[in-house]
């Protein structure tokens, strides 16, 4: 089964977009799964201060909750917004 696991952040400044990018490598270094599809970072057109971080899966069903990949972002970027 395919699903996503999304992280959603609003900013009260602007998203420093360079580091965003290296906690992605680094952290998608470190913890990479054998069920981990892609990782894909949206900003919001509009709202500069958005940004959404998509993680996509492949897994058995019923397996689909919050990852330690996804819970290392969010312990990562919740300082920023």
């Amino acid at each position: 089964m395919k699903w996503v696991e999304i992280i959603t952040l609003r900013s009260p400044s602007n998203i420093n977009t360079q580091f965003v990018d290296e906690l992605l490598k680094e952290v998608g270094k470190s913890d990479t799964s054998k069920h981990l599809v892609d990782i894909r970072i949206y900003h919001h057109s509009v709202v500069e201060t958005d940004l959404s971080i998509h993680i996509y899966w492949k897994s058995e069903p019923g397996s689909q909750h919050k990852t330690p990949l996804g819970l290392k972002f969010s312990y990562a970027l919740r300082n920023l917004g």
